[in-house]
């Protein structure tokens, strides 16, 4: 089940213990931690990955904040304009397979109990029933800011968004209303179902952004441009007040939503120094004060509430400080310390600002393991860096050092430095800058060379094992989770995408130090070198490996080469190999035409449904292997499983599939005018590579496919191969029958062992690769 976390938010409601650029979520409000790391926390037994879905201004804190998992599948969309849940949910909705089932929950309540447990795996029934799930509580208090649900047993009667206050309260003498809890779960295919159903504009809305998004490494980018597209309505409004389908799990849990400064009291907020606070004579009065470097007394006060912080004060009644949305928009004077505070947040780390003086500054800087602040200089100040704790790299002008602490380094003007953390704990530097202008626009950016793991001196781990991402679509069967045990809650799989950087299906790591990172993110971190040379020049990581089940034909299709699909489509094309694992009787493939054919015939027969009568169908058994070039329109016929390498690409066009519809109701899309351009139309019979096989007492190996893009050899083993590496690429292993262990000699780390079914990424080397055991493996190269 995958997790959709909500953790937008503005910051004003806590003020001033939050901000603009520091919200609720985020706060330390449970002792050592925050509501945002709770919610994570709390949903890690149900969910195997996460995407967060918050505004692009929070990603440093957010990143800050996961590095505590270790583990962690993770992901964020980034919002540059709020547009309400519906578009937050349903644009996360959108990258994931129809069958997959997403728990959706906000960042803002606290929440105790194994009663949470038991509630989150009775949604997970019901949503496997079909249903569309909210988590009702039970009213404690009738309250003006939720949402109440109207209920007969677990059926949803009626959604009721923020009554007034007797409205509330008659709701909860009825005893017929919970409170929206703003919890969801439901399957993804439902979800998009009901929402087409009710609010089709939206829907299309909704899938217009999703098409124009745009992607940062692992993440998603959704500008404010494309956003503006989207009208800003709430899931209950689009959805849940309309269905037939929602359904209620009443629960028991213990729940408190934050959603002002008198919720705190709920909270385990520490108070910085407790002997720092005195009230004397005092009412009902409560004081949290949050700086270490002042005292807080209140002598005869009744009611007050009183917030301190290091660059801020609220004194108010208690009861009141709903009004703090009004001040802070009738106030801008207090502008600059509404939207900051004295802690920023930055790819590498964060800084507290200490001392802020006309010509001078002292900060606190935190930089984290294998984080670096890159090569810049400043014109008009000096710097003054003494370490407190933790290993630095250190670069002025040039001239490179390793640091520890007490270490003082002295930073003249327009000198160039650059710093890095080498080590395995955070390093801390206290920061003192003197001169005419100590302000963040006194920093001149040098051009610099990204800096891997590999850079800073880290080992490369020789081998990790990678788990797929699986794909749902409507012809896949259930091979991969009867004959390779793929761990996956879909009905059928038909595909698994074993070794992908791609943003439409990334593998995740799922050994060593890096596990649960998505294979992206791992390549950024381990660098281009680590991939070998023929990889330096290559934009994107090159190649793509998955399994298919074809329980029924895939749709004929053609992919275009590297000059279309770059212009047209801004990804690689797709040259790709099939490795026939299983064949049924009567299994084939359509690949090529029969006979020359035209533009305009082809165009004919896909609308008279005749094309694949000039398409050559060609029986296939295990074992065999075929090579289908870009521009050659094809298809995998049913029965079969087959690995298939390929460019790491998605571009695919659509020209037939025998008028089928998906679970939504709606054909599938065809691409027949793009198809066109890139067809060839010449007669056409597929290669099949006739390389030699080379015979050893232990092992057997065949090449199986040689073109520019890659190499794919099978190893049959009995006994043990010893494979030699190159600097010139990396390898992937992947597991077609047996099971076995692999090693590259002369590391200092153990054999890894695999079974059928399962892959590996081997980095470059110039070691020996040493697979024992009683497998069969394809092994690819570029």
């Amino acid at each position: 089940m995958k997790c959709i976390v909500l953790a937008g938010g503005r910051g004003d409601r806590l003020w001033p213990l939050s901000r603009k650029s520091y919200p609720k979520q985020f706060i330390k409000l449970q002792k050592t931690h925050s509501m945002f790391q709770e919610t994570i926390a709390r949903n890690l037994p149900f969910c195997d990955e996460f995407v967060i879905v918050t505004n692009k201004e929070y990603q440093f804190i957010i990143d800050n904040q996961l590095s505590v998992f270790h583990g962690l599948t993770e992901s964020c969309i980034f919002e540059e304009l709020g547009r309400k849940t519906t578009a937050a949910i349903i644009l996360a909705c959108l990258q994931f397979p129809m069958s997959e089932t997403v728990l959706v929950v906000p960042t803002d309540q606290l929440i105790e109990g194994e009663e949470y447990k038991n509630a989150v795996l009775r949604g997970k029934e019901l949503s496997k029933e079909g249903f569309l799930v909210t988590f009702g509580m039970q009213i404690q208090e009738p309250e003006e800011r939720f949402g109440y649900i109207r209920f007969d047993g677990e059926d949803v009667l009626q959604f009721t968004e923020k009554p007034d206050r007797e409205e509330a309260f008659a709701y909860q003498e009825s005893g017929e209303y919970l409170v929206n809890s703003g919890t969801f779960m439901f399957n993804v295919g439902n979800m998009l179902q009901e929402l087409k159903k009710y609010s089709p504009e939206l829907e299309q809305a909704c899938r217009r952004a999703y098409k124009a998004r745009k992607h940062i490494k692992s993440h998603v980018l959704y500008t404010e441009e494309i956003l503006r597209g989207i009208p800003p309505v709430a899931i209950e409004k689009s959805v849940f007040e309309h269905t037939k389908q929602a359904k209620v799990v009443h629960c028991s849990f213990k729940w408190k939503d934050i959603g002002s400064l008198e919720d705190l009291k709920a909270t385990e907020l520490e108070t910085a120094d407790a002997s720092k606070q005195v009230d004397y004579h005092c009412e009902n009065t409560e004081i949290i004060n949050q700086c270490h470097r002042s005292t807080v007394v209140a002598n005869g006060l009744k009611d007050i509430l009183i917030v301190n912080t290091p660059d801020a004060v609220y004194v108010g009644e208690k009861g009141k400080s709903d009004e703090l949305k009004d001040i802070i928009r009738e106030s801008p004077q207090i502008k600059e310390f509404v939207n900051r505070g004295r802690i920023v947040y930055r790819a590498w780390g964060t800084y507290e600002l200490l001392v802020d003086e006309m010509n001078y500054r002292v900060k606190k800087i935190i930089i984290y393991p294998g984080k670096t602040i890159y090569a810049h200089s400043h014109k008009l100040r000096s710097e003054h860096w003494s370490i407190v704790s933790g290993t630095a790299k250190i670069e002025l002008d040039g001239v490179s050092g390793t640091y520890e602490m007490n270490d003082v380094i002295a930073v003249g003007r327009n000198t160039v430095h650059q710093v890095s953390n080498i080590g395995i704990v955070p390093l801390i530097i206290i920061e003192v800058s003197v001169g005419e202008n100590v302000s963040e626009d006194d920093m001149i950016s040098i051009e610099s060379k990204d800096l891997t793991e590999t850079d800073l001196g880290y080992h490369l781990e020789p081998c990790v094992k990678l788990h797929p991402s699986y794909k749902d679509y409507l012809w896949g069967g259930i091979r991969l989770k009867e004959m390779y045990h793929k761990n996956c809650d879909y009905d059928i799989v038909a595909e698994s995408w074993e070794l992908s950087a791609h943003p439409d299906g990334q593998s995740t790591v799922a050994s060593g130090r890096h596990k649960g990172m998505l294979f992206a993110e791992y390549l950024e971190k381990i660098g281009k070198e680590s991939l070998g040379w023929k990889c330096q020049s290559l934009p994107r990581f090159p190649i793509l490996i998955k399994f298919i089940d074809a329980a029924l034909p895939l749709s004929v299709q053609v992919h275009p080469d590297d000059e279309y699909a770059l212009e047209v489509e801004d990804e690689y094309g797709k040259n790709e190999m099939w490795y026939v694992v299983d064949a049924q009787p009567d299994a084939y493939i359509y690949c090529g035409f029969a006979r020359a054919a035209s533009r305009e015939e082809v165009k004919e027969r896909i609308e008279n449904n005749t094309i694949t009568e000039i398409l050559n169908k060609i029986p296939v058994k295990t074992g065999e292997v075929y090579f289908i070039p870009a521009g050659t329109v094809h298809a995998i016929g049913e029965g079969l499983l087959v690995c298939e390498v390929q460019q790491s690409s998605s571009c695919t066009y659509r020209l037939y599939d025998y008028g089928r519809r998906d679970r939504l109701g709606n054909y599938r899309e065809l691409h027949v005018e793009k198809a066109l351009n890139v067809i060839d139309y010449q007669p056409y019979m597929p290669q099949k590579f006739e390389f030699g096989v080379d015979t050893q007492e232990e092992y057997e190996s065949h090449l199986l496919c040689s073109c520019k893009y890659f190499e794919c050899y099978k190893y049959s083993v009995e006994g043990c191969v010893e494979i030699p590496m190159t600097e010139e690429s990396f390898r992937s292993v992947v597991c077609l029958k047996g099971k076995g262990s692999i090693e590259i000699m002369e590391q200092d780390y153990p054999a890894m062992e695999f079974s059928k079914g399962e892959s590996l990424f081997l980095p470059k080397s110039d070691k020996i690769c040493k697979i024992e055991g009683s497998c069969e493996v394809l092994l690819t190269k570029i």
